[in-house]
């Protein structure tokens, strides 16, 4: 490239592929919904893209890939960025993919119950459609606004699984591109498919997928029973599933939540809807199927339901799952698959880790089959204190014990690549590592994360599989000490009551929701005009940092329709947010009329737009 920046080589060969390169464009494409502090990736890692495009079509993806393996430029796919483990943070900077807007719904099939899409089709999107001519999802992911490569990509796990099984399961076929820009198309019986799902972009980027639909059941019904303890409500289950083919119980899933979740729910709502007791919640698609369950109910004599009341607002609440983030302002995770037999025995020490830290940990789990759970181990904290520091490391310490319990963590992204040999044995690992060099010989796809964490020598160590496990073991077992000094320095994570301008900008779960249903969104494909895009903007405001009048002039480009405030995860007051900010920033940089103007005649114009109202009508 001599002395050319790779945008500038990258114009020249571009056509018309959108490209986004000013440095507050490149900052929202540097994280996703995970709060790590600037000062961690940035001692390990180039996070901020050299720049990003929007690709329209798989020609410009594939002439992406053309100069990226010219150049050995990196390419990181990226959709809406709602899982926080870091799949798809650069860290070496390089391109970064956006196949947000790239969203189409190509053919919905009624005969064959199969539904055609682009990569960052939204599964909300689809489920509208669908319900239209009496067919719906047969799974989905708990963050429903997300994107169908990007769940095919980094999880499979979700609402329905244990009725219809892994993702994979339901794909009939999908398009991909090799690193080196060879498109495949692959169905499960094909021996490459498997390298491309939950792989996380590694080895080729997935353009289009065709998937099976169910017919729309005839109702939903729920049913929440509570138990003394979490080891009890584990044993019911545990009955439960080996009963439950002699019974023809048919549930579509089978959720835990723990007396600290349930809790948490009842904050939330200001209300006392929920016993303080371990919880397990069911859902039926049929009347026959519910009869059924309440028959082996009442045999069993000693389980205690909850109003139905309260079992379908649970059921319900089931895609806000990070809606109590608004107590913390900040929630931390581990997410792992473990065996059901090493549930229970997992939740108790993971309890007393956070005992000992002075946080409280919340268990929500979905039971996926006869022998395994994923079970999430959240805790809230502040982002803002120094004790934050302290805490982060006990996701890993986390994800460490559930790994000495037999469990795998939940994909590996950036911060769990260490425990890549809890998750691929090392047959798996060489397949992969043989594929990966055949389909994408320069590398280019996603570095320095998942096979091995290689951006700086310090990375390499931290992040090496041994030593990781060596640290984490280490801290666990001086973690008496060390959470107990903590605790006393800088006293117990307590609740917040009420969220102000600034715990609002905290408390926002950056899931990405917004850009789901935004239609300013679906007109620019800039991240900076959404939900998300304007807390960030009013987070850099508060700390006093430099915001530049383009930036204040994307909060300006908005409907005020209310769609981001109705399906935000933490129920932030938005509207009252939005006036607040943009009062500030026209007080800064004046109002943009002339933007606002052309914005709205756009916004007029857009078939895309209309489609959305009469989509959504």
């Amino acid at each position: 490239m001599g002395n050319m920046k790779p945008i500038e080589e990258f114009i020249k060969a571009a056509g018309d592929i959108t490209i986004l390169d000013k440095p507050e464009e490149r900052e929202m494409f540097s994280h996703d919904i995970g709060d790590v502090p600037d000062i961690m990736t940035r001692a390990f890692f180039k996070t901020q893209p050299d720049f990003v495009v929007q690709p329209k079509s798989v020609d410009e993806i594939q002439k992406i890939l053309e100069f990226a393996n010219r150049e050995k430029i990196p390419v990181i796919p990226r959709g809406s960025a709602s899982w926080g483990f870091g799949g798809v943070i650069p860290t070496k900077a390089g391109i970064v993919v956006d196949l947000s807007p790239f969203r189409k719904i190509l053919e919905m099939n009624t005969g064959n119950k199969t539904v055609t899409v682009e990569a960052g089709a939204r599964w909300s999107d689809i489920d509208l459609m669908a319900k239209k001519v009496g067919l719906c999802l047969m799974t989905y992911p708990s963050s429903k606004f997300s994107t169908v490569a990007g769940w095919i990509s980094t999880g499979g796990y979700g609402i329905n699984s244990f009725r219809y099984g892994h993702l994979s399961r339901q794909i009939v076929s999908m398009k991909v591109i090799t690193g080196a820009g060879e498109l495949k198309a692959l169905s499960p019986s094909d021996p490459e498919f498997n390298f491309f799902v939950s792989t996380e972009g590694e080895l080729g980027i997935i353009v289009e997928a065709t998937l099976k639909l169910r017919d729309v059941p005839e109702a939903s019904y729920a049913h929440l029973l509570y138990f003394k303890d979490d080891r009890s409500a584990f044993e019911f289950i545990g009955r439960f599933l080996k009963s439950r083919r002699s019974e023809n119980l048919n549930p579509n899933v089978i959720r835990f939540l723990d007396e600290n979740h349930l809790n948490d729910t009842n904050e939330v709502i200001r209300a006392e809807i929920f016993r303080k007791s371990a919880g397990v919640l069911f859902e039926f698609g049929s009347a026959e199927d519910e009869e059924r369950f309440e028959g082996y109910i009442a045999k069993s004599g000693i389980v205690e339901a909850a109003p139905r009341y309260a079992a379908r607002y649970l059921w319900n609440e089931r895609l806000f799952g990070m809606k109590t983030k608004r107590l913390g302002p900040t929630i931390l995770a581990s997410e792992i698959v473990i065996p059901i037999s090493a549930a229970a025995e997992f939740i108790e020490e993971a309890k007393m880790l956070g005992d000992r830290f002075g946080v409280e940990i919340c268990i929500d789990s979905y039971i996926l089959d006869e022998k395994k759970a994923l079970i999430m181990a959240t805790f809230l904290c502040d982002s803002r204190k120094k004790k934050y520091m302290i805490n982060m490391p006990l996701v890993s310490m986390l994800t460490q014990k559930a790994v000495s319990l037999g469990a795998e963590p939940y994909g590996l992204g950036l911060w769990n690549a260490a425990f890549i040999d809890a998750l691929y044995n090392p047959e798996r690992q060489r397949a992969l590592k043989a594929y990966k060099a055949k389909m994408d010989p320069n590398g280019i796809l996603n570095p320095g994360k998942f096979f091995a964490v290689d951006s700086t020598a310090l990375a390499s160590l931290v992040f090496q599989p041994a030593v990781f496990r060596f640290s984490m073991n280490l801290l666990t077992l001086l973690s008496p000490v060390i959470g107990k000094a903590a605790t006393l320095l800088f006293g117990k994570d307590r609740k917040i009551d009420h969220l102000d301008f600034e715990l609002s900008t905290h408390a926002c779960a950056k899931c990405g929701n917004c850009l789901a249903v935004c239609p300013a969104y679906l007109i620019t494909h800039n991240e900076g005009v959404t939900a998300k895009g304007k807390v960030a903007l009013a987070k850099k405001l508060i700390e006093g940092k430099e915001v530049t009048r383009d930036e204040a002039a994307n909060a300006f480009m908005c409907m005020h329709c209310k769609a981001c405030e109705e399906i935000c995860q933490t129920n932030l007051e938005l509207m009252r947010f939005w006036d607040a900010l943009e009062q500030r920033l026209e007080g800064k940089f004046g109002r943009p009329e002339a933007q606002i103007k052309e914005f709205l005649q756009k916004v007029d114009k857009s078939n895309e737009y209309w489609e959305m109202v009469e989509r959504n009508a």
